[in-house]
Order: C-alpha cells, then structure tokens, then sequence
C-alpha cells in the first residue's frame, strides 16, 4: 500500500518527540556494544525484555540531538504499510522536514517490515548511516541478517534483568564486595523475590504477576501463532506450559508427542517455534563425539523463573529447579559455551562451561545439601567430572550454604547462588 508522507510525518514525530523524556534504567548491555564498529547492531531477544529501552539508552549514551531517527515497526501504521520501501521512504520524510543531517537510525522490531534485510542493506552499503535494530524472532532476525548482511553486522541479545540489574531497579547498587557484606540481608530477601518474579522490566517495578502471564500469550500469539501461521492454538500453550513446568529437565520431541497426542512433524515444530520466540532454550548434553552430542537429549530452560511460576504452578514449587534456571539465564547471557555433563558412570553435572576448546568450569546447582547421601551424592558426581574434564575446581551453587572443600589436590566452592550472581566467576 503506497504510503502518505503526511502520515509519516505523524509517525515519526511520535516516535521520536517522546525520546529522552521518560525515566530509563541502565542496562549492561549498553556498555558491552562496539559503538565504533561500522557494521549494523542487531540487537535481539524476547517480546517486553527491555529492546525499545536499550535503543533509547544508547541514544542518551551517544549524546544524539536531532541526527537519529527512531522508528519502532509495531506501529499500528505499519500493518498495513510493511513493504520494504517505507523504511527509504521514513528517512526521505525525515531528511525533507526534521533536517537533513541525518547519522543514525534505530529501527525496533524490524522483521514487521517485508523483506526488511534487503532495505537494511542497502542502507548499510551506502555507509552513510550508524544503524541499530531490534527483533524478538531469533532465527528471522539471525537467518536473514546472515544471508543479507554477511560480515556487515554484530549481534547481540538481552534478555530479562539478571539480579545485579533487578537490584539497580530496586535502587540497590552493589560496587565492591564490601556492599555484598553489609548489604547481604537485604540483597538475601530482594533474592526471594527476583528467584519468584523474575526479571521482566515492567513486572519488576510493578510487582504484577498478571503482565507475566500476559506477556506469556502476548509471545504465544504474536510471535509464535501470527507468524507462523498455526492453526492449533490449544495444543500449542500445552506444549508451552508442558516444557515450562519441565524447566531443567530433559525434555524429548516424543514425550510431548505422546502427552498431547500431536504427529512428531507438529511437537518438534512448536518446540522450534518456542525456542524462535525465546520463550525457552535448550542445552545440549556435552561429548567430545560431534555425533553422540547431537544425539543427546536436550535439557530446556525458561527464559525467565517469574514467568514460568505465572503460568505453571508444578515449577514454580520446585525452588531447586528455579535455582537451576536462574543460573543457566546467568551463563546464557554472557553467551557462555555451556552443556550439562554426564559422567562416565552416568552421574550428571548441570553445567559445564567451555572456553573454546579449554574446559573451564563445572557447576552443579541444588537447593541444599543437607543430609549426608545428597551431599555425598553432589560431591561425588561433581569430582568424577572434574577428574574426567582435568579441572581443578569446581562450583556447588546452593540457596544459601557456604563451604570449601579440598580433597585429593581439588577443590569445590559451596557458594550461594545470590553471591555468585553478583560475582564474576
């Protein structure tokens, strides 16, 4: 539908009149972005994590005045007026009647635009611009930034707050470990709390559990229904809360086939489809056999502990797998190469990390140790892997006990998870 530079001159006043004018919470990620590099920014992750905030927070870092244009593509304008074309044609408009010197473009939730990476190109081969995008499908975004923009962009994901951010929005700043000493009560309650809520921006500083479950079908029917067209919208949530309410377990195509009574084609196409959202993730099982890890059941995770207890009751009761979710989300975030290992002897460790081909740490996560067959049972599998992988030390994360133990030249940390959120590894 041809487009009317009288409406597109309504749209970006909108969009960008209100920029800088509302209270903003620093994000991480702003300060880990390569501002210098050339190459587009696409900056990717789940419907309400905080995308829109975090272009309008680099926009405040950049110092930018009237040189940007910020369009967000969710625009109600743009359902009908999604071709390509409108993206040259909203940097005419703004060229003609907001000043022509025009050096950055922040385009949010760009895969509503038709054929989008074409436009973006061309855009990035011109080398005129500095361009930011946003998008909440990850293999949309990844597959034809990719093809189209080959060598030509850097990605980057967000997800929901981790606990040092939630504590931010709670207006509690941790800068040394002497504030984790003083502050430690306070920061061991605020832990409850962000282990049961969850990271979401908008919930946190509301406090309301109802958007957690709102987002949940925001993401079931605008990213996963409308897209992809899907025709059983019943069987779909299932599966969706099904995995949730699984979250830190293997989960396989087939037991969701049988529990729904679906065809393999449909149960392995709505887990892509979940994952697409980033609803969940999944985590591979590691082997130095390409073949025998590919094969592996995969462990899945929920993209945030608050939103999976909104909408399934069974996880929200298992603290130990909230536990676990929260410290996969940590190692997620800092794109960690990470896998759940299994022992020889079949014994299972949730998390070990790697460092290009260097192993670099294991982690076994539980609610506590107490008792002395779960504590031997934690200790002795974590040693089997530490022994198998030749590293030296390793980490049991708990609620809250602290420990070390040395034994037979290794050494294991017993670290609550909340001090180890809040440390570097």
């Amino acid at each position: 539908m041809k487009t009317s530079r009288e409406d597109l001159i309504k749209v970006i006043d909108f969009w960008n009149t209100n920029i800088g004018s509302e209270e903003l919470f620093g994000r991480e990620l702003v300060e880990k972005i390569n501002y210098k590099s050339k190459e587009v920014i696409d900056i990717l992750g789940p419907r309400r994590s905080g995308k829109s905030s975090i272009l309008k927070l680099i926009i405040s870092r950049l110092g930018l005045g009237g040189d940007f244009l910020y369009i967000n593509f969710e625009d109600p304008y743009f359902i009908k007026h999604n071709g390509p074309e409108v993206v040259e044609d909203l940097i005419d408009v703004f060229r003609e009647h907001y000043g022509g010197n025009l050096k950055y473009l922040f385009f949010d939730e760009i895969q509503e635009v038709q054929y989008w990476e074409k436009a973006i190109r061309k855009l990035r081969d011109k080398g005129e611009y500095k361009i930011f995008v946003t998008g909440s499908s990850l293999s949309l975004l990844s597959r034809e930034m990719s093809t189209a923009l080959t060598g030509r962009h850097l990605s980057y994901m967000v997800l929901p707050l981790d606990f040092r951010e939630f504590l931010f929005f709670k207006k509690i700043s941790i800068d040394s470990k002497k504030d984790l000493v003083l502050k430690g009560r306070l920061i061991s309650k605020k832990f409850d709390e962000y282990l049961s809520s969850g990271g979401f921006p908008e919930a946190v500083i509301t406090g309301s559990q109802e958007l957690l479950k709102e987002y949940f079908y925001d993401i079931i029917q605008k990213d996963i229904i409308a897209r992809h067209q899907v025709r059983d919208k019943d069987a779909l949530e299932k599966t969706a809360v099904f995995i949730l309410s699984n979250s830190g377990k293997i989960v396989s195509v087939e037991s969701i086939k049988d529990a729904f009574n679906l065809s393999f084609r449909s149960a392995d196409l709505y887990v892509e489809y979940l994952k697409d959202a980033f609803l969940v993730f999944e985590l591979s099982q590691f082997s130095f056999s390409l073949k025998k890890q590919t094969k592996a059941l995969k462990k899945v995770y929920a993209v945030d502990t608050g939103l999976a207890g909104a909408v399934s009751f069974k996880f929200s009761e298992d603290k130990g797998r909230m536990l676990e979710n929260l410290v996969y989300l940590h190692l997620r975030a800092r794109e960690s190469e990470i896998y759940y290992y299994r022992t020889k002897n079949r014994k299972e460790v949730d998390f070990f990390v790697k460092e290009k081909t260097n192993p670099k740490i294991l982690i076994q996560v539980v609610w506590s140790l107490d008792g002395v067959e779960k504590r031997e049972r934690e200790l002795d599998g974590l040693m089997d892997a530490m022994n198998e992988t030749g590293l030296k030390e390793g980490f049991i994360l708990t609620y809250s006990e602290e420990e070390t133990i040395k034994k037979d030249g290794k050494t294991v940390h017993i670290f609550p998870v909340y001090k180890w959120l809040l440390e570097d590894m």
